[in-house]
């Protein structure tokens, strides 16, 4: 299975860490920063895909890598918006409209994963 991860800070350094676990896939990192946290502490060499996704280029990114499965690993701080009650709405809807794409999308809140 191949799986892109969207996000290499704290959240999605977490989720890399989990996946990583599973024997037999394959796993791609998208990030906007070329040396986010995962890379940083070693968790991953690199980001496969320098480029911060969002509605406007997310068909553009599944087409370039060909994900059986999209997993969203942000956090508000993540998406460039304050952690504000509109902040989080910005962010609850990108990710509903990630979701519209013909790819299976799975937004990963950091209060299940917690503070590492």
């Amino acid at each position: 299975m191949r799986v892109l991860v969207i996000g290499a800070e704290r959240l999605g350094m977490l989720v890399i860490r989990q996946l990583s676990k599973i024997e037999g896939i394959e796993m791609l990192v998208a990030e906007r920063r070329e040396r986010p946290l995962a890379v940083e502490e070693g968790v991953i060499d690199k980001v496969d895909v320098v480029a911060h996704v969002t509605a406007m280029n997310f068909g553009d990114v599944i087409e370039k890598t060909a994900p059986d499965l999209v997993v969203l690993a942000r956090t508000v701080q993540d998406w460039d918006k304050a952690e504000t009650p509109m902040g989080s709405e910005y962010v609850a809807g990108m990710e509903r409209e990630l979701t519209k794409f013909d790819v299976a999308v799975l937004p990963v809140d950091s209060r299940v994963l917690g503070p590492h």
